[in-house]
């Protein structure tokens, strides 16, 4: 009762501006209801929205504008924020995330959004960057960062100037940034668009990122139990690459375990078998050293590496190569097929290799198949160059032998004519269950060679 003689009773003469649109908007849902049951119903639609619920926020926004429009007879026609209709402005601004949920209300193909105090809002959709024509205030992105802070259950402040953090709701990553660590306070939220994705969707895109034969080669890989280096620049789909890749093993028969600097994929939510996923813990405790330990004590068939930065990460994905799994994929930032191998073998020799020739000899065992990707300014991502690799023993050294490229000029996909080693063959056709026949009509195999 109490609540009821505190409720201030709004009139449209009362509404002059948008601040007082806000509080009319306040005052009308936090004391909604005649009844318990509708009141507690209206207060968990209010903590979801806070929380990034979009359906909470549809909700609202109805609500809001039945309100303005039949109760108060005062139709809400200020807005302060650009694409959006009034009542979904003062829905963001007052029980969600403001301008945030202004840019991911544009499109689902936006992947990340980037908000800085004084700059225009920054994101990419469909892979291409597009700016918003609004600047957030300092105080609006403070007030931001502490409403995503309490939604991710984590703590940041100046004496913990950086937060990274998941946002289940979005599906996204969120990377935080404030003063005195930045200069300008900042948001960086990661949307994970992709992770429904299959090899079949991706081929099949209106920008595709193969043609049939390659992803025929590409499950060859995974379905022979392959170590493969996925290689491309940032933005370029690796981690979308990997995830299809990964969805393609057999939940009855395989284990995973990934290894990531943060949990971005989230397999186990998208594969039904056992996944462990483990994620770079050193502010508490636990090395790097340990991290991998953990990995081979998992028993895991397949290993994954979320991105090799450090040189610990490019030893074990070696080591696991060689001899910890029977299948090992990561991902590594380089831009040229012909590279990637060499800038491997400088980071596993940084970390403690005994001689070059001895790391790319390691290299050469551990590394099946090199899949690059690259990146187009118009949103394209696409596989430009599929190799495997061989132990020139004259020189002593690995070299990375092109089984198919991306032609430039047509945009149609060659294939040169060489072939993996037998024994590669050997191993994913009767320890994987890569098919031979596949093999063959790829022309990447003998066909006269009897396994």
């Amino acid at each position: 009762m109490l609540t009821q003689e505190l409720k201030r009773k709004w009139t449209a003469a009362e509404i002059h501006t948008f601040d007082d649109i806000k509080q009319a908007a306040r005052d009308y849902l936090n004391h909604y209801g005649q009844s318990r049951e509708a009141k507690v119903e209206m207060q968990n639609i209010l903590a979801r929205a806070e929380h990034g619920d979009r359906v909470s926020h549809s909700h609202i926004t109805l609500r809001l504008q039945h309100y303005f429009e039949e109760v108060l007879r005062r139709p809400v026609t200020e807005s302060i924020f650009p694409h959006v209709n009034p009542y979904e402005a003062i829905t963001f601004s007052t029980y969600g995330w403001g301008i945030l949920d202004v840019v991911l209300h544009l499109s689902p193909f936006v992947e990340e959004v980037r908000i800085t105090a004084d700059k225009q809002v920054a994101y990419l959709e469909g892979g291409v960057k597009k700016f918003l024509s609004y600047r957030p205030s300092w105080q609006e992105v403070e007030t931001l960062q502490q409403k995503l802070t309490n939604a991710a259950g984590l703590f940041f402040n100046e004496k913990k100037p950086r937060l990274s953090a998941y946002l289940e709701s979005l599906k996204a990553r969120l990377t935080m940034f404030t003063f005195p660590y930045s200069r300008y306070p900042t948001i960086i939220v990661r949307r994970f668009t992709t992770v429904s994705f299959s090899l079949d969707s991706l081929r099949l895109q209106s920008l595709p990122t193969f043609d049939e034969k390659v992803q025929l080669l590409i499950e060859q890989q995974v379905y022979g139990r392959a170590n493969v280096l996925v290689i491309g620049p940032m933005a370029a789909g690796k981690t979308t690459l990997m995830i299809c890749m990964l969805k393609l093993k057999n939940p009855r028969t395989e284990y995973v375990t990934i290894y990531e600097s943060e949990h971005e994929m989230r397999f186990a939510d998208v594969w039904p078998g056992e996944v462990i996923e483990l994620q770079n813990v050193e502010e508490i405790g636990i090395d790097l050293a340990s991290s991998f330990k953990d990995i081979y004590r998992s028993t895991a068939n397949t290993v994954l590496i979320g991105e090799i930065r450090e040189p610990i990460e490019a030893y074990h994905f070696i080591n696991a190569g060689i001899r910890g799994t029977d299948a090992t994929i990561a991902a590594l930032h380089e831009r040229f097929p012909d590279k990637a191998l060499n800038d491997l073998t400088d980071l596993v020799y940084q970390y403690g290799g005994r001689s070059i020739e001895l790391t790319q000899e390691r290299i050469s065992r551990a590394v099946n198949f090199v899949n690059s990707l690259k990146y187009r300014n118009n949103g394209h991502r696409f596989i430009d160059a599929i190799q495997t690799t061989q132990w020139n023993a004259q020189m002593n050294r690995v070299e990375s032998i092109p089984l198919v490229y991306r032609n430039v000029a047509t945009g149609e996909y060659e294939w040169t004519g060489r072939q993996l080693a037998g024994d590669l063959v050997e191993y994913m056709c009767h320890m994987g269950e890569a098919d031979l026949h596949v093999l063959k009509e790829l022309g990447i195999t003998d066909i006269g060679r009897q396994l």
